[in-house]
């Protein structure tokens, strides 16, 4: 859920939750603001998205360009906060009790966690559990994991809409077993 806000001094979007991709155009006279619980991302020109999911922390992905961000409910400008700038190919994290860290990804990551845009999923090294949790972003059937394989980890691109066959094949690759309801889809021993 995102509110937009647009005046003649600042280009405001407050993102509730979900994720968006923003292309920006350069206006230096009208700011481009995302806000995401306490998280501030300012750009000029610049293409990145925003991750806001309940329970975890803010991230930033930039694509291409510069983006500032800060912590805490700065809205006239980011100037009374710390700023961390973040260039392209770089991932931001904003936990509620740590200092933001900016990571550098490769190109190739950065595509694969865009791959959203064109109705897929990426995975790397991602836990059963968390992979299930992000099907359930998407919708349709709920993928159920027996929790002693939880934390089994899978790498693949897969089908949004499709969390049976995410289902089927995370089994065949780790020696599993699939169980399917009719709006559930169990991967369990």
């Amino acid at each position: 859920m995102m509110t937009v806000s647009y005046t003649e001094a600042a280009r405001n979007i407050r993102l509730d939750h979900g994720e968006a991709l923003f292309n920006v155009a350069k206006n230096k006279q009208r700011p481009f603001i995302v806000t995401a619980s306490d998280t501030v991302v300012r750009a000029v020109g610049t293409s990145f998205t925003v991750r806001h999911l309940p329970e975890r922390p803010v991230q930033i992905l930039v694509q291409e360009g510069v983006v500032e961000v800060a912590r805490g409910g700065m809205r006239s400008g980011m100037r009374s906060a710390k700023l961390v700038r973040a260039v392209a190919e770089t991932q931001t994290v904003v936990a509620a009790s740590a200092p933001i860290a900016v990571r550098a990804v490769t190109h190739t990551q950065v595509e694969r966690n865009l791959a959203w845009r064109y109705g897929q999923i990426s995975f790397e090294n991602e836990t059963l559990a968390d992979a299930a949790e992000e099907f359930a972003r998407y919708g349709g059937t709920r993928i159920a994991v027996d929790p002693a394989i939880a934390t089994r980890t899978i790498t693949g691109m897969f089908a949004s809409n499709d969390p049976v066959g995410f289902a089927k094949v995370a089994a065949s690759v780790l020696d599993l077993h699939v169980e399917v309801e009719s709006k559930e889809v169990w991967i369990v021993r």
